[in-house]
């Protein structure tokens, strides 16, 4: 019997990867998607196949998904400059609707749709928000959060036309294989920094491995249409820096600033960015975003899909020890 095949979008993520390398280690044989232009660094050792593409072409997609069991959705922009709303929405909206209207064609059995925590509505005061809150951000003009929200749109879409497909939000990943620095930039500008600021609030943060857990089990154990949050710790940004503190072993401090300061140095991060042409290193919308309650249930993970997030320390370590053997940080 011929193993089920599992076509891998993102493959050259975090998440992405450390997918490719489970799934391969498991029996299943892995198709991964990456770009041309991708870092293949955390591919290293990688059992399964790659091919050379993006998600702007449904037709192509459907051809690479024939004789697909499994689509693993991972792929998707990350940023929080608004700038980039148009190739935010390419990416993270048309993507995504090219993906499951390839999978329809192809007749995959399960679509796992990887979104985020980014397309949870904001909870009352006080509260967790859960998979059962309605999408109220637009008025905060996040454009990285909008757009993930309209990509579980697409999904809903094609659910409702047969599909076959679960969604999981993880929240703030970290772990080994994050070539891009997506959170991994919080353990580089923490190191060798005596003074790292930061504003009120905080997040939640969970394991890559624990995410790839949930994923796996949403293969088989997900419900059709059903999201799922993927969680590990709710942390305050002093918690969480005082962990990153405790695993670099660095004697760096982390000071609370005001939001106007957090506001003002954004501003001028997004003028020096549009003069050199480069990524503003803070943005109006990280500000924004990061003022708002970002703490979550994943008790429904839990109960369907066996989820146990391990200690986010653990995977502060893991991530810090993989940067530092490919000499990244």
């Amino acid at each position: 019997m011929s193993a089920q095949k599992v076509f891998v979008t993102g493959a050259s993520g975090l998440l992405g990867s450390n997918m490719c390398h489970r799934l391969s280690s498991d029996g299943y044989d892995v198709v991964g998607l990456v770009r041309n232009n991708s870092n293949l660094t955390a591919l290293n050792g990688f059992g399964g196949s790659l091919v050379r593409g993006d998600l702007s072409d449904e037709n192509w997609l459907a051809r690479q998904m024939e004789g697909v069991d499994f689509v693993f959705h991972s792929a998707g922009l990350v940023t929080f400059d608004n700038r980039r709303r148009e190739e935010l929405y390419r990416v993270n909206v048309d993507g995504t609707r090219n993906v499951a209207r390839a999978a329809i064609a192809a007749r995959v059995k399960r679509l796992i749709h990887v979104s985020s925590v980014a397309a949870v509505g904001i909870p009352a005061a006080g509260e967790l928000a859960d998979e059962s809150i309605v999408y109220n951000k637009f008025k905060y003009h996040i454009a990285y959060a909008d757009s993930k929200h309209f990509g579980e749109v697409e999904i809903e879409k094609a659910v409702s036309k047969g599909l076959d497909a679960v969604i999981i939000n993880p929240a703030t990943i970290i772990g080994r294989g994050d070539v891009y620095f997506h959170s991994g930039v919080l353990l580089k500008i923490f190191l060798g920094k005596r003074i790292v600021p930061y504003v009120a609030g905080g997040m939640c943060v969970v394991g890559v491995y624990d995410v790839v857990d949930a994923g796996v089990s949403a293969m088989t154990l997900g419900r059709k249409g059903e999201r799922y949050i993927i969680g590990g710790e709710n942390l305050t940004f002093r918690e969480f820096f005082g962990q990153v503190a405790g695993v670099l072993g660095a004697g760096g401090i982390a000071i609370r600033v005001p939001r106007l300061a957090a506001r003002t140095a954004a501003a001028l991060s997004e003028i020096i960015s549009s003069i050199t042409l480069s990524p503003p290193l803070l943005t109006s919308a990280h500000v924004v975003s990061s003022t708002l309650p970002h703490y979550y249930s994943f008790e429904k993970a839990k109960r369907e899909l066996g989820f146990t997030p391990h200690p986010v320390e653990t995977s502060i370590r893991q991530s810090f020890e993989w940067y530092r053997e490919n000499n990244l940080i």
